[in-house]
C-alpha cells in the first residue's frame, strides 16, 4: 500500500534479523527477543499484504480513476449575474476567469493522478502519493469549488486505510493449501 519499504526490502530486513539471531548467545536478552518478535510481525504483515494487497490496491486505483474521470459540476459563482449592472458584469467576468483557472488547476492535477495510475502497470499505490498530494493542494487552492472533490478523494483514502487495517488484522494461512482433489474424488 503506502508503505515506505517494498516487500523485497522487508524480506531483506527479516532475513538479516533471522540470520543474525542464529549467532546470538542464549538465553536471549530483552532486545534480542524484541527483535525476533518484530521479525515475526514483519513476516505476518508482509504475508497478509502480499496475499490481499493487490486486490485492495486495484480497487482503490479503479475507484480513484473513476472519480477523477467522471464529469464534475460547474463551479458556482458568488457574485451578481452578468447584466445586472456594469459592476455586476465585471464581477461575473472575473468569477468566470477565476473559476476557469481553478478548473484548469484542478483538471491538471487530476490528469496527473490518472496518468500516474495509467502509467504504472505494477499497481503500486505508493507511487500515487505525490500526485494525490498535489491534487489535494489544488483542491484547497480552488476553495469551495475544490472542496467536494477533496472530500471524495479523502473518503477513498480513508477506505484504503480501513481496507489495509482489515487486511493486516486477519490471520494469514501459513500452511500450504491441500492439493486439489482429482476428478474421481481421490487424491494423487
Amino acid at each position: 500500500m503506502f508503505n515506505a519499504m517494498t516487500p523485497a526490502q522487508l524480506t531483506a530486513v527479516l532475513s538479516g534479523t533471522l540470520r543474525e539471531s542464529a549467532d546470538w548467545a542464549r538465553p536471549l536478552d530483552g532486545f534480542q527477543r524484541g527483535q525476533l518478535k518484530s521479525a515475526g510481525s514483519i513476516g505476518r504483515h508482509l504475508a497478509a499484504e502480499l496475499a490481499g494487497g493487490p486486490a485492495v490496491a486495484a480497487r482503490f486505483r479503479a475507484d480513484l480513476r473513476a472519480l477523477l474521470c467522471e464529469p464534475r459540476p460547474a463551479p458556482a459563482t458568488t457574485r451578481p449575474a452578468a447584466g445586472t449592472s456594469p459592476a455586476g458584469a465585471v464581477s461575473a467576468a472575473v468569477d468566470t476567469v477565476v473559476a476557469t483557472a481553478a478548473d484548469t488547476v484542478l483538471g491538471a492535477a487530476a490528469e496527473a493522478v490518472v496518468a500516474a495510475i495509467d502509467g504504472d502497470p505494477s499497481g503500486d499505490v505508493a507511487a500515487l502519493g505525490a500526485p494525490i498530494g498535489d491534487l489535494l493542494a489544488a483542491c484547497r487552492a480552488a476553495g469551495p469549488d475544490g472542496a467536494a472533490l477533496a472530500a471524495d478523494v479523502r473518503s477513498l483514502l480513508r477506505d484504503l486505510v480501513d481496507a489495509e487495517i482489515d487486511l493486516l488484522s486477519r490471520p494469514t494461512e501459513t500452511r500450504p493449501a491441500a492439493p486439489p482433489a482429482s476428478p474421481t474424488g481421490g487424491t494423487r
